[in-house]
């Protein structure tokens, strides 16, 4: 029986086609992608295909391809694998001379509800294009934004799998309750695929009608809220802070009352007995010791703000930081910029020869060397002070000399620690990269596995390879395995010294975790998937050197997936009302926002497709949640408990692998799994209810229906002063 497939050119970087043999339309291909004969990638014919009116439908593929990596005399070649089918073979610029013309950008458009679109655009761009996406009403422009991320589409192996992605907020004045139907496109005229589209919204005083209206009862109204959530969009684009903070566009420098060694001032908050310590290029806001009510002034010893950069096109944007986190502070001197001191820290043993702002703020916060209370430290989320960014940038290289100086002051740091700086073009921080001496380098390493032999072998030989004068406990544990292929390679592990638990009942990724570690023969564990991949030395290394610190309770790198896009940059909660990963819109290098993938930071929580922490606490804690959390969240669950309990949880840039993300599990919406991972993310909710709606490692002026560190909220979720360190319920599980 002939197949019957067919290929082109949809853009000059998207070749897409379709593939399907007669008599047997049930089944998927897969296409494999050559030029001059070396293979480029294959992909799965399961997509919506164009040849629908033949009466075939889900049997079409695409490949994305980077236009400046080839050349028109590139021979392509497209082909059935693992049959003698060639979809197409030709010069490249043959190819493309067919390639219709077309003024359709490929991608994809989501709308949910409320005022944000998002989409992708699929035509192999490798830069974010330059040109805007626009929304348009008739002819009136409702919406205009940049492409600005990143994201992940398809196999989550396939190295070419990422497209350019985009959150377009449309006009307020759309949210009348009324149909709109929008058009998109790009500002050079071509039409985005899947334009046009129908958009509803209602304007924020539909919340007065439903949840204060007469009768009301607490209940109703609780329910009122969770139907707006769904149906209103609550964000607004970073450039909308200026908005809320009106007095930023008037601040005036003013005379300082004292200075803070070689770049600092003070100025008196009146009537508070404390000062407001800031940067000399910062223009401090007016009636800061306002804010202070609220704040248990008594007890505390530092209060922090947020910070207005305005940039050169007089444009301002937002520094918002969370709460407190000293090991960012450390590394990158971020909460030095602008805080509060009582008055009497400037002459306090050991404060006043301070040589800087930000020896002054480490001195104050730890005389001794020990991580301060974070339950005396405050966070203001409201802006201190303007700055302007090209002073920040100038002062930069400054900076990282004196937070070098005062980290190199006896007692804080081990003698032995080693401290290594970035440069960066551009950067408005330091970046430091602080490594503890590491007393122990013994590390059982926890795998469960079914099936996927191939990644089981390279992931773990790639953690034997990239990590050297380690002390390796490997544990795999098999979860049914039945493939030819995986059994063999659990043999040759097993025939290495990696040793096999058979684990036969269902998938129970906690319960398989925590019985394996009963078996554990070191006092550090680090829990890995099967699925992850060691482009780089080192990790381990990076990993113990943080859990060093005995007040850290679990570290975990950064992972990027084979498209170089990032996969995890530490956990936020918060965006839609749950947990997820931070910065998944972002390429490998990219520094972040406000630069944090530059330096390591105390998110939420890590991921466990990687994490490091000590076995006593592992079992002190209860291990993973076994009920709760058998598959989903039971690793941010762990973190979470560790923070309750006093512990930072520690998320490194410094060390980086690649996850390619559950492959062992496959795709889950709309199975039973998927219908478990809402019942686990409805647990989440109802633990971890007060950090989920105001995490203090996450500003309450972020969205929550974006992207984290993407969009503002409309109303800012918590104003008062917030202190630092998790607090509020945390049950501690059985010990499986």
């Amino acid at each position: 029986m002939p197949f019957q497939s067919d290929c082109a050119f949809a853009a000059p970087g998207l070749l897409r086609g379709f593939v399907v043999l007669e008599g047997q339309p049930d089944r998927h291909w897969h296409v494999g992608l050559y030029a001059n004969g070396r293979f480029l990638g294959a992909t799965l014919a399961d997509r919506e295909s164009d040849a629908e009116g033949l009466g075939y439908h889900h049997h079409g593929f695409h490949f994305s391809l980077n236009p400046a990596a080839l050349d028109d005399r590139d021979v392509l070649r497209l082909e059935v694998l693992n049959t003698s089918h060639v979809i197409a073979e030709g010069r490249l610029s043959d190819l493309r001379h067919d390639a219709p013309q077309t003024l359709m950008v490929p991608g994809t458009l989501d709308y949910g509800y409320g005022l944000t679109i998002s989409g992708t655009i699929e035509n192999g761009v490798t830069e974010l294009p330059a040109y805007e996406i626009v929304a348009m009403e008739g002819e009136d422009i409702v919406g205009r934004c940049r492409i600005t991320r990143w994201q992940h589409i398809g196999n989550p192996q396939d190295p070419l799998g990422k497209a350019a992605a985009f959150d377009l907020h449309i006009d307020p004045r759309l949210a009348d309750g009324r149909f709109h139907r929008l058009h998109l496109e790009t500002s050079t005229g071509a039409v985005l695929a899947g334009s046009p589209v129908d958009i509803i919204a209602w304007p924020s005083a539909l919340h007065q009608g439903l949840v204060t209206a007469p009768g009301c009862t607490p209940a109703e109204a609780r329910r009122g809220d969770l139907m707006l959530d769904r149906l209103l969009g609550s964000s607004m684009p970073l450039a909308a802070y200026a908005g809320l903070y009106p007095e930023i566009s008037v601040v005036e420098a003013v005379r300082p009352e004292g200075l803070i060694g070689a770049d600092g001032s003070w100025h008196r908050l009146a009537n508070t007995g404390w000062v407001l310590c800031h940067h000399q290029d910062i223009r401090p806001l007016p009636g800061f010791e306002t804010r202070l009510q609220g704040v248990d002034l008594a007890s505390a010893r530092a209060v922090f703000c947020d910070l207005a950069v305005e940039q050169s096109d007089g444009m301002i944007w937002p520094l918002l930081f969370s709460a407190f986190d000293w090991e960012r502070l450390l590394e990158q001197g971020h909460a030095a910029l602008c805080f509060a001191l009582p008055e009497a820290a400037l002459n306090a043993p050991g404060t006043g020869e301070a040589a800087s702002l930000i020896d002054l703020l480490l001195r104050w916060l730890s005389p001794d060397g020990t991580v301060p209370d974070y339950g005396k430290l405050w966070h203001l989320p409201h802006p201190g002070g303007v700055v302007g960014e090209g002073a920040l940038q100038a002062s930069a290289e400054a900076r990282m000399r004196t937070l070098q100086t005062a980290l190199h002051r006896p007692g804080l740091l081990l003698a032995t620690t080693r401290i290594s700086a970035s440069a960066r073009k551009g950067a408005i921080f330091p970046a430091l990269h602080l490594q503890r001496p590491i007393a122990e380098r013994a590390v059982s390493v926890i795998v469960p596995t079914r099936n996927q032999g191939k990644l089981l072998k390279a992931a773990v030989g790639g953690l034997i390879e990239a990590n050297p004068g380690f002390d390796l406990d490997v544990i795999v544990v098999d979860n049914g395995s039945d493939s030819p292929e995986s059994l063999e390679v659990l043999n040759e592990l097993e025939d290495r010294g990696i040793r096999i638990l058979e684990y036969s009942d269902g998938f129970n990724f906690s319960l398989i975790n925590n019985l394996a570690v009963e078996h554990a023969r070191h006092a550090q564990l680090c829990f890995m998937n099967n699925d992850v991949a060691f482009p780089q030395p080192g990790v381990l290394t990076e990993l113990c050197s943080r859990l060093a610190c005995p007040s850290v309770g679990a570290a975990g790198p950064l992972m990027l997936r084979a498209s170089d896009i990032i996969q995890h940059g530490g956990v936020v909660l918060g965006p839609w009302h749950g947990a997820v990963h931070a910065f998944e819109d972002r390429m490998a290098g990219d520094p972040g926002y406000a630069e944090l993938l530059r330096v390591a930071s105390e998110p939420a929580a890590v991921t466990g497709a990687l994490l490091l922490t000590r076995r006593t606490l592992f079992e002190d804690m209860g291990g993973f949640d076994t009920h709760r959390f058998a598959v989903n969240f039971n690793d941010v669950d762990y973190c979470l408990r560790l923070r309750h309990a006093g512990y930072r949880v520690v998320f490194t840039p410094h060390a980086m692998i690649r996850h390619f993300e559950s492959v062992s599990r496959g795709r889950e919406i709309g199975t039973p799994a998927d219908h478990r991972r809402q019942r686990e993310i409805a647990c989440l909710r109802t633990a971890w209810r007060a950090p989920i709606l105001n995490d203090p490692q996450y500003h309450p002026l972020f969205s929550v229906d974006s992207l984290p560190y993407r969009a503002l909220a409309l109303d800012h979720r918590d104003p008062a002063p917030r202190r630092a360190g998790l607090r509020g319920h945390a049950d501690q599980p059985n010990w499986a």
